[in-house]
């Protein structure tokens, strides 16, 4: 700009001093000529320039509200990420607590299938000792009618019961003759039974006894028992259906008959898979 200022007054000064020659005129002219298009070429450079520059603002301005417009997105995803996180940790919980729930319900299941099969075992035993409780009642009916014996069920065994002066006679371990046909008799239904063992009970006399063959009632119960088992094993044809115990006079079988013992002394905890036959 200082450059084409001095040039035209340069220019100014000389045609006005008159003293110029036309070679010189015509060149400063020409010059001042080319001053005003580089004049003109600089404002348009300039406004070109200022146009540009408000452009540029107006693009600074557009991408500061975009910048602001993200980080307000960027608040709401911050938001929404940490509501997503809160309700990932309640289904973590809720899925720890259902895998809780269906452990404990696998176990419930498992714990009620077994139940259900116990309880199914139980009915098909209990079905089956009824079924053969019927059938000795049956066989033996002429016996029970003449109160020679009794058939029961006590704790899920099928006890047969033998009054014992039907057996023996007092303070004796042989068993008499009505004794012997009876046995042979419930040998004989026995024997039909060959998946069952049955344990032989010789309870002890009212009477207290001391002997030489019998020091106590216990030696009489047990002397009584293994006399029921050889004759029956051999009415039953030699097979081994029958086991012994011997009962003493320390509980009470029956309240009209004082001085019965009700529990086996030795091998009770072996005692509840057989039937019995009791002597009492």
């Amino acid at each position: 700009m200082t450059r084409l200022s001095l040039a035209a007054l340069a220019a100014v000064a000389l045609l006005s001093t008159g003293c110029v020659t036309k070679q010189t005129h015509e060149a400063t002219l020409k010059e001042l000529e080319q001053t005003r298009g580089e004049l003109q070429t600089a404002e348009q450079t300039i406004e070109n320039q200022q146009l540009q520059i408000e452009r540029n603002n107006e693009a600074l301005e557009q991408t500061r509200e975009e910048l602001a417009d993200l980080d307000g997105k960027r608040t709401l995803l911050q938001d929404d990420l940490k509501k997503l996180q809160l309700q990932l940790s309640a289904s973590q919980t809720e899925l720890r607590d259902s895998q809780a729930q269906l452990s404990q319900s696998r176990t419930e299941l498992e714990a009620s299938q077994a139940q259900l099969e116990t309880m199914r075992r139980i009915e098909a035993e209990t079905k089956k000792r009824n079924e053969i409780y019927a059938q000795f009642v049956k066989e033996l009916q002429k016996m029970i009618d003449g109160g020679q014996l009794t058939v029961s069920i006590e704790q899920g065994r099928i006890v047969i019961n033998l009054p014992d002066n039907v057996l023996f006679a007092s303070g004796s371990a042989t068993i008499n003759g009505e004794g012997k046909s009876a046995i042979g008799q419930i040998a004989e239904v026995i024997k039909h039974f060959a998946d069952r063992r049955f344990q032989i009970e010789g309870h002890t006399d009212n009477v207290p006894i001391k002997s030489a063959r019998f020091p106590s009632n216990w030696e009489l119960s047990t002397a009584r028992a293994l006399s029921v088992v050889h004759l029956m094993i051999e009415e039953a044809g030699g097979r081994d259906v029958a086991r012994r115990d011997a009962f003493l006079d320390h509980q009470v079988h029956d309240a009209q008959r004082p001085g019965r013992g009700e529990l086996p002394v030795a091998w009770e905890a072996r005692a509840f898979d057989r039937d019995i036959v009791r002597m009492a």
